[in-house]
């Protein structure tokens, strides 16, 4: 499985995107008419429109038109600005891209001091057992798991799905899907911890792999010697 992981406007998402998907639960015409009411894409909407006059009232949830694929996928992962007509283009936001097992291992290595990377089999039961119940205090590792938090006000599953997993249960708070977001004001909360997250993952390196003995001290003298006997000549 691969991850990617990309920076997306807030206002957008909350304004355009959320609601149409919220609309989108019950019947796919309104929602994609809701879109069209904000967006000023003509590739977008193009594919919006295609889809909108071939909808027989279905969800979202099912929906095998790639025209709407293609359009989703500009919905969520292409940089939107507002212009004066409304919603409109700029470009793809740059963003990380890499393989998820990877990208999960060093999320937890950085977030989760009791994550026993250094042990490869411990590790791999670990990182099950998180996929199995993430934990939400480790906000990037849970992302990648495709865990909400806040839950949304509809299920993310039913609008983009790649493997197939997905758990909507606002009632207990848990919401899971194939994708997931986090507001800018969270990300940037991260940004600002992750200094001292790799600090504290590199005091783990350093205990970690401090000798369980440390040698006598006549020992270190002796090596002191030595090691200065070998020291080159200044001249």
């Amino acid at each position: 499985m691969e991850v990617v992981l990309r920076p997306i406007n807030d206002h957008f998402l909350q304004e355009v995107v959320f609601p149409a998907f919220e609309l989108g639960v019950i019947d796919s015409g309104p929602a994609i008419e809701h879109l069209l009411q904000h967006l000023n894409d003509e590739a977008t909407r193009v594919l919006l429109e295609l889809v909108l006059d071939n909808t027989g009232g279905e969800s979202f949830f099912g929906m095998t038109d790639d025209r709407w694929s293609q359009a989703l996928y500009r919905l969520l992962f292409f940089e939107w600005f507002r212009d004066s007509e409304g919603w409109a283009v700029s470009q793809q936001y740059l963003g990380y891209a890499g393989p998820w097992e990877e990208t999960f291992h060093l999320g937890l290595m950085l977030e989760d001091a009791d994550y026993p990377y250094a042990d490869e089999g411990r590790a791999d039961l670990y990182r099950r057992a998180f996929w199995g119940q993430p934990k939400k205090q480790y906000g990037l590792a849970s992302l990648l798991c495709g865990s909400w938090d806040p839950v949304p006000t509809f299920p993310p599953d039913q609008v983009l799905t790649v493997e197939g997993h997905g758990v909507y249960s606002p009632q207990t708070g848990v919401a899971r899907a194939d994708w997931a977001w986090r507001p800018m004001l969270t990300v940037n909360k991260w940004a600002a911890k992750l200094p001292s997250a790799l600090s504290r993952l590199l005091e783990r390196e350093v205990k970690r792999l401090h000798p369980v003995n440390p040698p006598e001290r006549h020992e270190i003298l002796d090596t002191g010697w030595a090691a200065s006997s070998n020291r080159p000549s200044s001249r």
